[in-house]
C-alpha cells in the first residue's frame, strides 16, 4: 500500500502558542483548517486530472483522517480512502493513494501533475484563516 505525506504545511506555532489552547479548540482547528484543503484538493483534482479518462473517482475519495499526536503536538492527514480494480482484466486492485501518487509526481513516460502541491498553496491562507476563526472564537468566549 502507497503511502503519500506532507509535512508543514500549516504552521500553527506561527499563529498561536499552542500551550494554553483546549484540545476540543485544537482538534476544531485542525479539522476546519483540514475541511479547507480537502475541498481545494477535490476541486484541483477535478479539473487538472479531468483529461477525457478521468471518471472522478479520485476526487471523491480524498477525506480527512483521524487527528493524530505527534512529536510536535497534533495533525491530521488529508487521505485517499479505498482501491480499485484496474486493466482490461480487472483483477489488480490499486489504492487510490497510489492513484494519486502517481497522477502528482508521475512515472517514467508521463509527467506529473501536481493537484495536490497546487491546491496546497491556492488555500494556505483560507485554511489558516478557518483555524483563526476557530482561535478568535475561543478567545472571545474566554473574555479576550
Amino acid at each position: 500500500m502507497a503511502k503519500f505525506e506532507v509535512e508543514g504545511l500549516f504552521d500553527f506555532n506561527d499563529l498561536i502558542n499552542a500551550e494554553g489552547i483546549p484540545n476540543n479548540v485544537m482538534n476544531k482547528m485542525l479539522h476546519a483548517s483540514a475541511d479547507v484543503a480537502v475541498e481545494a484538493q477535490k476541486r484541483t483534482a477535478g479539473s487538472m486530472l479531468n483529461k477525457g479518462y478521468s471518471t472522478g473517482e479520485l476526487a471523491r475519495s480524498i477525506g480527512k483522517g483521524r487527528i493524530k499526536r505527534t512529536r510536535d503536538g497534533k495533525s491530521i492527514s488529508i487521505i485517499f480512502k479505498g482501491s480499485r480494480t484496474r486493466g482490461k482484466r480487472k483483477i489488480h486492485t490499486t489504492s487510490n493513494a497510489e492513484i494519486a501518487f502517481l497522477n502528482e509526481f508521475g512515472k517514467r513516460g508521463q509527467p506529473g501533475r501536481p493537484f495536490i502541491q497546487t491546491a496546497n498553496e491556492q488555500c494556505a491562507d483560507a485554511a489558516v484563516e478557518a483555524a483563526a476563526k476557530i482561535y478568535d472564537k475561543w478567545l472571545d468566549s474566554m473574555g479576550f
